[in-house]
C-alpha cells in the first residue's frame, strides 16, 4: 500500500513539474503569444526598447510561446570556432546604462523548456527579426547568435541579414531550424582594409521597375589607392524606413532572393557590385541599403522610391 501510494505521488508530483513550465498564456501576460495554423507570426515588445518578430512558414498545431529577456555580461558562452576571439554583445542603452538583451524562449509544447518540435508543431525554417536601438558605430562585423536544443552556450550564427539606417536603430534577420536562446553579438573584424567609393550617393531617387547597382571599391591601405581588392565576404541588406533620418524601421527588413545578397566581382573596374531589383517593393518609401563584411564596419546609403509611372 505505502509503495502503491510513493508511486502515485511520484507521477502526481512529476505531471506538476510538467504543468509548470507547460502554462498557456494568462490573459494580459506580456510577451507570451498562441500561434496556430492561421497565426504563425507575432512581434514582441520588450522594456529596453527591442522588438523580435517570431515567423514561421507552416504552423501545424496550437502552442503558446513565451519571450523573456534576460541581461548576461561579456565574456559571453560563445563557441570559439564559430564566434572569434573579442566576440561581445550589441549593448542596448537602458537607464541610462549599457546592457546586453538575451532572447530566452520557453512553452507549453513537447520540446526543450515547452517550445514547438520541428514536422510536430510546424514546417520549414523559423525566421526571427530583431529590431534593437544601439549605437551602429560600435558593431564592427554583426552575428547573430543561437544556442540550439537545451545548451546554454552559443554554438550557431544565424544571422542572413543586418541593416543599420543612419540614425541608432538597427536590426537583424537570422533563420533556424529551431528555438532555445538569441543574441545580437558583434565580432571584431579579421582584417583591416579600406571601404571606399560607394554608389549609388545618398539620397538617390528610383522608381519601381529599375535595376539598382550598388557597387564599392576596397583597398588595402587607407588613401584607397593601389590595385582594388575583391570581397568574397560582402552582403547587402535592404530594409524600409519611415524616413532617410528616421530612428524607427516601419517594417522588417528585406532580403534579396535573386543573388542571394551576396556581391559579384567586376574585375576589369575593379568593382564589388550587387543589382538590386525593386521589382515588387512598395512605393513610394524609402529604403536603408546596409553593407557588412568581415574586412569593414557596416556602411548604410539612404534611397528613395517612386511609383512606376
Amino acid at each position: 500500500m505505502f509503495k502503491r501510494t510513493f508511486a502515485f505521488l511520484a507521477v502526481a508530483f512529476a505531471l506538476f513539474g510538467t504543468q509548470c513550465w507547460a502554462q498557456a498564456c494568462g490573459v494580459e501576460e506580456a510577451n507570451c503569444h498562441t500561434f496556430s495554423p492561421n497565426n504563425t507570426t507575432f512581434t514582441y515588445n520588450f522594456v529596453d526598447g527591442s522588438k523580435l518578430t517570431v515567423q514561421f512558414v507552416t504552423v501545424l498545431t496550437t502552442f503558446d510561446l513565451r519571450v523573456a529577456v534576460s541581461h548576461p555580461t561579456n565574456p559571453l558562452p560563445l563557441d570559439p570556432n564559430e564566434f572569434p576571439q573579442g566576440t561581445v554583445c550589441v549593448q542596448y542603452p537602458l537607464n541610462a546604462t549599457n546592457v546586453c538583451s538575451q532572447y530566452d524562449f520557453t512553452g507549453n509544447a513537447g520540446g526543450p523548456h515547452g517550445v514547438p518540435v520541428r514536422n510536430i508543431d510546424y514546417k520549414g525554417l523559423i525566421t526571427l527579426t530583431l529590431i534593437y536601438n544601439s549605437d551602429p558605430t560600435k558593431v564592427h562585423t554583426p552575428a547573430f547568435g543561437h544556442a540550439p536544443g537545451d545548451i546554454t552556450t552559443f554554438t550557431e550564427d544565424i544571422l542572413i541579414a543586418y541593416f543599420q539606417p543612419p540614425t541608432e536603430d538597427g536590426g537583424m534577420i537570422g533563420s533556424t531550424p529551431g528555438l532555445s536562446s538569441a543574441i545580437a553579438l558583434d565580432e571584431p573584424l579579421t582584417e583591416t582594409d579600406s571601404f571606399c567609393g560607394f554608389v549609388p550617393p545618398p539620397l538617390s531617387s528610383y522608381t519601381v521597375g529599375q535595376i539598382i547597382e550598388f557597387s564599392f571599391q576596397l583597398f588595402s591601405d587607407r588613401s584607397c589607392s593601389g590595385t582594388p581588392i575583391r570581397d568574397k565576404t560582402a552582403t547587402l541588406s535592404l530594409a524600409m524606413a519611415t524616413s532617410c533620418f528616421g530612428s524607427y524601421i516601419s517594417s522588417p527588413p528585406l532580403v534579396d532572393k535573386e543573388e542571394g545578397n551576396k556581391f559579384h566581382w567586376d574585375n576589369k573596374d575593379g568593382l564589388n557590385e550587387f543589382d538590386l531589383s525593386t521589382v515588387g517593393l512598395p512605393a513610394p518609401g524609402t529604403y536603408v541599403i546596409t553593407l557588412f563584411s568581415r574586412k569593414f564596419s557596416p556602411q548604410s546609403v539612404c534611397f528613395n522610391l517612386n511609383p512606376a509611372p
